[in-house]
């Protein structure tokens, strides 16, 4: 199962006017942009052509992928997503109380 980001990004894959950010695969250097998924595929195939790159070395992805700040763990690392405030051991809520300062203490 995939996490609303992971949907986001899938989705954006079949926009049709997503930019794609084309780049080289062994330093990540920009190579260029294009709007849309085939003319990212034309432009690609155009500019390995141009540099006399193997098919390999190019590649491209939507620029809100390629320019983010890294890719961690999928779903953050964790197998299920729970809530900071449900309890899995216990099948229920943290119980506790709130101080002055905002913090919470676990009763239980």
């Amino acid at each position: 199962m995939i996490n609303f980001r992971e949907f986001l990004d899938l989705c954006e894959d079949y926009n049709p006017n997503a930019e794609f950010v084309i780049f080289n695969k062994k330093t990540r250097a920009v190579l260029g942009t294009a709007r849309g998924f085939d003319q990212a595929k034309t432009k690609a195939s155009s500019i390995r052509k141009q540099r006399g790159l193997k098919f390999d070395d190019v590649s491209f992805m939507t620029s809100r992928r390629f320019y983010a700040k890294g890719a961690g763990a999928p779903s953050g690392g964790r197998r299920i997503e729970y809530s900071p405030r449900y309890n899995p051991s216990k099948r229920t809520r943290f119980k506790g109380v709130w101080d002055a300062q905002g913090n919470f203490h676990d009763l239980d």
